[in-house]
């Protein structure tokens, strides 16, 4: 045993694991709280807000430089080159080698399904993936995730990872839910998966839970921001485990009686629960890992979980009720809480005031042989070796070179969209594809273009004209035969009413054999993106340019095929405005191409285009006006 040994060893075991019994009544008792801990909250706090005087971004230079675990992620990149490797990759890592959340009953059966809810990017996947091909090579897995979509619009950027380079390459394997969102606190959205896994007698043995939000404008109240997002993964899991199975589920804190209360419903239902610190989770978080093993039935809460389902519908109730009653936790089990608490408040508490004496005292301590000695225990603990391209997930491709915003090349003028580099319209049956959820009224995120740019949606309007030079020049090259489309005569409405009109509008022209002109659209969602994608298989050219795109020549052996898709979106349509009355969330059309159809230099040209569309220098725009079609 070395010096280095504690950092793979910061774990609790709760003694009271499977000996606690389950309260009858639950979510009647008003909030509560425990002294000891509200105080041990405000020493917390105290340090952490001591960290405010600093700049944010040198402040985290510091901390990363100073992190013992920091080599790791080198020496595995260089190493064993795992698929998708983050820091989640190395931290459930160590969870799989140290717990046996690979399940019994899944060894015995020869088949391992799991569930990862919250899992974006999909490290978790890949971790489990490398984990499962090195130790039980025979083993059958299949395996299911969620995550908050990245390819919704309706969904803040700042409360999910916005890295589809994994999901759109094993999207069958995603469920976003009824709404499409992948919100897992909406009940809806639980029942689908629930609903699913019932339907299919799919019999679940792992499920993790890798969910937070973004706390940074309320971090001394990280535990309270997150406590419902864990109460309906939680929920989510004990709905679909089977029994014997195992439940990760990443929490904060351990201060508030909902923290309190989940730890002790988990202790009545798993055999063995324990709290637990990676080595490669950073010192100065709050985060740690539950990991609940052998779980001993959902018929153990058969009596309550209508009361659940209600709580979970029901926010307000959630928030002003206890799940259980404070004097019906037996003592012994609060005083371990209290000391798990303190046992990774101390220690979190200890590196954020070794990290300011650092920073403080400009000290430069040689960490250079403790980080390669964790890397190289790290490896040798956990056995880690390379595996098979062909046994990765996603055979012979690097997710994480996968096309992004840094490989779209500025050009300038217009630019002709090569077409030859498309399946042709006589495979348009296998990318028309359309996805409904809850509508989106206003564009939250976006793949093809800068999130601040969403924030000039309603400057743009003006741009280009019908008046201005470059329409005069494009009208001189390819003649009057045309119809134009001005986001100008949509721009005040709600996206989704945008989306269904402009619809409509392209609809209209297509049997009219002329050329089309479109001015100032916006193409920051999947649906509008997804029509044109539709239509520039109608048309001899395609051309972005400047504020504008030119679809010139149409192709009458194609039309037939498009009008044919265009008619299935209005009976969408139709069919959604029928059903909306009885919905839970109004619907509507979100998708009509799969995302992964999207081709890199279509992904370029879409990205330059909206580039120059946001920015806002008129001299920028005047630099392109000149410039003529190329024909």
């Amino acid at each position: 045993m070395n010096e280095f040994d504690d950092e793979f060893k910061k774990i609790y075991v709760f003694k009271a694991s499977g000996q606690c019994t389950l309260p009858k009544k639950i979510f009647e008792s008003p909030k509560w709280e425990i002294r000891e801990l509200q105080l041990k909250k405000q020493e917390l706090n105290k340090v952490k807000s001591s960290l405010s005087k600093y700049n944010l971004k040198v402040w985290r230079k510091h901390t990363a430089n100073r992190d013992r675990a920091g080599f790791v992620m080198t020496h595995l990149s260089e190493n064993i080159r795992p698929e998708l490797l983050t820091q989640a990759w190395c931290k459930f890592y160590e969870i799989l080698s140290q717990f046996p959340v690979v399940p019994l009953c899944a060894i015995s059966q020869h088949k391992l399904v799991s569930l990862h809810l919250c899992e974006a990017p999909g490290a978790f996947v890949c971790a489990l993936n490398h984990y499962l091909t090195l130790n039980y090579p025979g083993l059958e897995w299949s395996w299911k995730a969620s995550t908050l979509n990245p390819n919704y619009e309706g969904n803040s950027l700042s409360q999910m990872i916005p890295d589809d380079r994994f999901i759109k390459h094993t999207i069958s394997k995603w469920n976003f839910g009824a709404d499409f969102s992948g919100d897992i606190t909406k009940f809806y959205n639980h029942e689908d998966f629930v609903l699913f896994f019932r339907k299919n007698n799919i019999k679940v043995s792992l499920v993790t839970a890798d969910g937070s939000v973004d706390c940074m404008n309320n971090p001394g109240e990280q535990e309270r921001q997150v406590e419902r997002l864990h109460f309906c993964e939680t929920m989510t899991a004990l709905s679909v485990l089977q029994k014997g199975g195992a439940f990760v589920l990443k929490i904060f804190t351990i201060f508030e009686d909902t923290t309190i209360n989940l730890l002790f419903l988990l202790n009545c239902l798993f055999e063995k629960v324990s709290v637990f610190k990676p080595c490669c989770s950073k010192g100065g978080n709050s985060e740690v890992y539950v990991v609940s093993t052998n779980f001993k039935g959902s018929i153990c809460l058969q009596n309550l979980w209508h009361k659940f389902s209600v709580v979970y519908r029901d926010e307000n109730l959630f928030s002003s009720h206890s799940m259980f009653f404070q004097n019906e936790i037996p003592h012994h089990f609060l005083e371990e809480i209290l000391t798990c608490a303190d046992l990774f408040m101390k220690k979190q508490i200890m590196t954020i005031l070794d990290n300011i004496h650092h920073f403080e005292n400009r000290t430069r301590e040689n960490l250079h042989f403790t980080k390669s000695f964790i890397a190289n225990m790290y490896m040798k603990k956990y056995e880690l070796k390379p595996i098979p391209d062909d046994n990765k997930i996603v055979p012979n491709v690097n997710v994480l070179e996968d096309w992004s915003v840094n490989s779209a090349r500025k050009k300038k003028g217009f630019i002709k969209l090569n077409l030859e580099s498309y399946s042709g319209h006589s495979n348009l049956s296998n990318i028309f594809h359309m996805v409904t959820g809850k509508q989106i009224s206003t564009v939250q995120n976006t793949r093809f273009t800068y999130a601040d740019d969403l924030k000039n949606l309603s400057k743009i309007v003006h741009r280009t004209s019908e008046r201005s030079e470059l329409y005069q020049t494009i009208l001189k090259v390819i003649g009057d035969e045309n119809i134009v489309i001005n986001y100008k005569d949509f721009h005040s409405l709600p996206f989704h009413e945008f989306h269904r009109r402009f619809f409509q509008r392209v609809y209209c022209s297509l049997n009219q054999d002329k050329n089309l002109i479109f001015l100032n659209i916006p193409l920051v969602t999947h649906f509008i993106v997804g029509l044109f994608y539709i239509l520039f298989f109608m048309f001899d050219e395609v051309y972005f340019g400047n504020c504008i795109i030119v679809l010139k020549g149409p192709k009458l052996e194609a039309k037939e095929k498009i009008l044919d898709i265009f008619f299935s979106i209005k009976c969408k349509y139709e069919m959604l405005a029928k059903n909306n009355v009885k919905s839970e969330f109004v619907s509507d059309i979100l998708q009509v191409v799969t995302p992964s159809s999207f081709c890199v230099s279509l992904m370029n040209n879409i990205w330059n285009y909206n580039r120059r569309l946001f920015c806002l220098d008129q001299l920028f725009l005047r630099k392109f006006s000149h410039t003529k079609l190329n024909t």
